[in-house]
């Protein structure tokens, strides 16, 4: 039988930000009202200026994850660490600050680690088991994106501009192979409101992700954008997550050892393929 993916609770959840996208039915897509030609310029280049806007190398920050999954909620402390370019970590943590669970990803492997079970499990980015819950092309890089509320790998052409009904957003769409995207920008903060992630294959058009930015965090120091809360909705999770900071925002380097922790070696260890 082939190694999959076991799903304790916690660790779905961990599994679910870690991955974050799974298919889901078929939405409500957005309104949209046409631009006159000569905003639509505007708001195109405003996109291309945002897509090149310097972003941090590393952060480190901590959440309340909360969610209500299957007519059932609950709420977790994590802690989240990246660095670019597709380093990723999150560590639920108990009342005592202890490591519950730990998943961790870089741009060719994964490993997610239960210290209560005494396991870890294992594979590799282009494996099975990961495009199970991560389609092309999406990379780790990408699910980094996607957290920090920022724009990775927009296209110098065929991108399409539109606005909300209130006039006070711009919707920007655009496609990639399988995956089409919808991003809201606040037109008075040039801050992304929301993504939306959507299945473009076969005449579908279901949504994989929906990703609302609350609000932000701005850093003194290095003048950095943070979202402070994002909500996630999903088929992944049969429900909705809820991600509010709770933590220090710091975006000193972090050590590589940060992604590659040791693993006992009284763990159990299942590689997944």
């Amino acid at each position: 039988m082939k190694p999959s993916l076991s799903r304790s609770p916690v660790l779905t959840l961990l599994a679910g930000l870690l991955a974050l996208l799974s298919a889901c039915a078929s939405p409500n897509l957005p309104k949209t009202v046409a631009l006159e030609p000569p905003e639509q310029r505007q708001a195109l280049a405003r996109l291309m200026t945002m897509s090149r806007q310097p972003q941090p190398s590393s952060v480190e920050t901590g959440y309340q994850l909360s969610w209500q999954i299957l007519g059932q909620s609950g709420r977790l402390e994590v802690q989240l660490q990246m660095d670019a370019p597709d380093l990723l970590r999150f560590t639920a943590l108990d009342p005592l600050g202890r490591t519950l669970y730990l998943a961790v990803a870089d741009g060719r492997k994964f490993a997610l680690i239960d210290n209560r079970a005494a396991s870890v499990q294992r594979g590799l980015v282009n494996g099975r088991v990961w495009r199970e819950l991560v389609p092309e092309p999406l990379k780790v890089q990408d699910v980094v994106a996607l957290l920090a509320g920022r724009l990775e790998r927009v296209p110098a052409f065929g991108v399409r501009a539109e606005q909300n009904p209130e006039h006070n957003g711009y919707w920007f769409s655009w496609d990639h192979p399988g995956l089409s995207h919808r991003v809201l920008v606040d037109k008075k903060t040039g801050l992304m409101a929301r993504h939306l992630l959507l299945e473009n294959e076969g005449g579908k058009t279901g949504i994989l992700l929906d990703l609302r930015y609350i609000d932000y965090d701005q850093d003194r120091g290095s003048g950095y954008f943070w979202p402070r809360t994002t909500e996630v909705q999903g088929s992944l999770v049969k429900g909705s997550l809820r991600l509010a900071r709770s933590g220090p925002l710091s975006f000193d380097p972090l050590p590589l050892s940060t992604f590659h922790p040791d693993i006992p070696p009284h763990f159990k260890v299942q590689e997944l393929y």
